[in-house]
């Protein structure tokens, strides 16, 4: 009998790239693990976060600065559920206080939570968890006693919570194993990854958008994945073809409660395509753009991976604007140096002349 295997990933359209990177991989600790494109437009990056070999859930995001801005509501996912070694409940309170974000903690289904939202106003929880794994990213001030196992869980608020209720248990292979007066919990297994909570009351609607989940993706295995699309449409709904992401091979479709389901096969994983040690470094453009690569290069935001004390005003949306952002500091600089040297000795003419030159330049560029 086919059925799902708990969360493969959960992809989300969110606002600066960099933030995006600076927040996830810079605060949260998670690894940087592929940086490539959206596979259907080449001018927006697709980011993938997780462990250190990308082998427990991803978090994905479509860096998108133009977007409109989305709203967490019914047919999407609600709050995306990392799990963190047990003990480091306490480490992640305080590292999120420091780093100035707002934070919270309650208790449902008799699993503390440290509830957050990231800087787009995704909402995201901490849980301890003591799952067997070696492949903890170390980064920063985060060690392998703090960092990151992988997604352990999902709220889904669906617009009809008994039809998406009937997708999960009927469909995908989902069983009921709590309930609260808010939330129905179902697990297709112990492992992690493998729990979903559905809500019971409605909300408003959501709109796709920065800041929304835009789909989740649910583990299957490589050789079925075919037999599932068969299965799909034999429970009336409409998938689409399988696709082929290098990464995994997948279909989507969209269950009666209006969120958006991928089925996503195990592998062949993150690293086909680089070795662990590189794992992120590298911007991996999809076969189908490859011919485009010089101006994809060229007009990508450039992002790097750092330690970041707290998130500010980057002051750029573009590469475009990056370089000229760039170029003021350079040009700062050199003005400041020439007037460092100016308060001691005169400056020769010729620097005299630099002087001015740079003033004129930096006053073009405002």
């Amino acid at each position: 009998m086919l059925k799902t295997t708990g969360i493969h990933h959960i992809s989300s359209i969110v606002g600066h790239a960099q933030r995006n990177v600076d927040f996830y991989a810079g605060i949260l600790g998670l690894r940087l693990v592929k940086k490539t494109l959206n596979f259907d437009d080449k001018s927006h990056y697709h980011f993938y976060f997780g462990n250190q070999d990308g082998s427990t859930g991803l978090v994905t995001t479509f860096p998108w600065n133009d977007a409109i801005e989305g709203r967490v509501g019914d047919g999407q996912v609600g709050i995306s559920q990392y799990a963190i070694p047990t003990g480091s409940f306490s480490f992640w309170q305080e590292q999120l206080t420091k780093k100035q974000i707002k934070h919270f903690s309650y208790t449902r289904f008799g699993q503390k939570r440290l509830g957050f939202k990231d800087p787009d106003g995704l909402e995201l929880e901490f849980v301890e968890k003591n799952y067997p794994t070696t492949h903890h990213w170390a980064f920063g001030e985060i060690t392998a006693d703090q960092a990151f196992i992988g997604i352990q869980s999902a709220s889904l608020y669906s617009q009809k919570p008994e039809k998406t209720y009937q997708v999960l248990t009927e469909l995908l292979g989902y069983e009921k194993a709590a309930e609260d007066e808010e939330y129905h919990q179902l697990q297709v297994n112990e492992q992690l990854g493998g729990t979903l909570e559905l809500n019971k009351k409605l909300r408003s609607n959501g709109r796709t958008g920065i800041g929304a989940v835009h789909h989740i993706a649910f583990k299957v295995k490589t050789a079925e994945i075919e037999a599932w699309r068969q299965k799909i449409i034999a429970a009336g709904l409409r998938p689409t073809e399988v696709k082929n992401r290098k990464y995994f091979k997948s279909l989507y479709f969209r269950e009666p409660g209006g969120i958006l389901i991928e089925l996503a096969t195990e592998g062949p994983g993150v690293l086909v395509d680089e070795t662990l040690e590189n794992l992120g470094e590298n911007l991996l453009i999809p076969p189908h753009f490859i011919g485009e690569s010089a101006e994809i290069e060229a007009t990508l935001m450039p992002v790097f991976v750092r330690e970041v004390s707290q998130l500010g005003d980057y002051g750029y949306r573009d590469r475009y604007e990056f370089e000229v952002l760039q170029g003021k500091e350079q040009l700062k600089t050199k003005i400041a140096a020439l007037r460092s040297k100016a308060s001691t000795q005169p400056l020769t003419e010729a620097e005299q002349k630099m002087l001015t030159q740079f003033r004129t330049q930096l006053v073009k560029l405002k």
